[in-house]
């Protein structure tokens, strides 16, 4: 049995030629493609097609007509001139401009859409050019070797915001939409109303844990607040807030319980594992 993912020895132009490169820089020419189920069925991709390639009965899916876009580097540049990393991960970029309404290019270009990074180099001023991390590509890494490298963003400020993005879709917890939506979402509005008025909800509080249930279509969900000492927490603040979820949460078909004000110690392991940190980085 081989490692299917294991590299050949590199040639000694190759390293050189990937050290030009880091995280955010563009290819200007990949392909997209992707493995489609068997049968007769469309794939969901809206731009792919059925080839007539297969590999052990499942069809190779690519765009048609066929096309090479601009794809952005998204692996880390140290990863790039690892000789035990054969491939590079890159998501595809285009000109979004007819694509989004104007409501919609704001919010890219503001950076609230999570699966669009808004392209700022200079090259891209002419339309609403993004990186689109919906779909990310493998590429042997002499793809990059052979070409040069384009610039993505007008400064530094680009590639942190790029890594943290990445970073912050990766490690989100898978927090059902409808708990977003209706008890994490209304949770934070209410919080943040609290502090702008100068109470301290937040005080004494390790984190904030929520358990859907079921996982996917909650039914019901708890609300967990987790605590070094639970006598440091403003219990009345929480009582509030969970009144005002709970309403909330209640307009939408979902049962709030709690708010369980508990310790790491005391939380039962299982109730632990099957909830998720209320954080910045929450499923969308």
């Amino acid at each position: 049995m081989t490692e299917p993912t294991a590299s050949r020895p590199w040639p000694e132009h190759v390293a050189p030629a990937l050290d030009r490169w880091r995280q955010g820089h563009i290819i200007d020419a990949a392909a997209l493609v992707s493995i489609g189920a068997a049968g007769t069925e469309d794939p969901l991709w809206a731009s792919g097609k059925r080839t007539s390639l297969a590999v052990s009965g499942l069809p190779i899916i690519a765009e048609d007509p066929p096309a090479l876009r601009r794809a952005m580097v998204l692996s880390q540049g140290c990863d790039l001139v690892k000789t035990a990393f054969a491939s590079a991960t890159v998501a595809p970029v285009y000109d979004a401009g007819s694509v989004l309404t104007p409501h919609q290019q704001d919010t890219a270009r503001a950076g609230l859409t999570w699966h669009l990074v808004h392209i700022t180099a200079s090259w891209a001023a002419g339309g609403l050019w993004v990186a689109d991390l919906r779909m990310e590509t493998s590429v042997d890494k002499l793809l990059l070797a052979a070409a040069d490298p384009i610039e993505a963003f007008a400064d530094e400020t680009g590639h942190a915001r790029l890594a943290e993005r990445l970073g912050a879709a990766r490690q989100r917890p898978a927090v059902p939409e409808p708990t977003l939506d209706h008890v994490i979402k209304p949770l934070r509005a209410h919080l943040a109303e609290q502090r702008a008025a100068g109470a301290r909800p937040l005080a004494g509080v390790r984190e904030l844990r929520v358990q859907s249930d079921p996982p996917t279509t909650p039914a019901a969900v708890t609300l967990f607040v987790v605590a070094d000492d639970p006598s440091a927490v403003d219990r009345a603040l929480w009582d509030t807030a969970f009144d005002v979820v709970h309403a909330h949460a209640d307009a939408h078909g979902i049962a709030l319980a709690g708010p369980e004000i508990t310790t790491l110690w005391d939380m039962s392991a299982a109730d632990y594992l099957t909830s998720d940190a209320v954080s910045d980085a929450d499923s969308s």
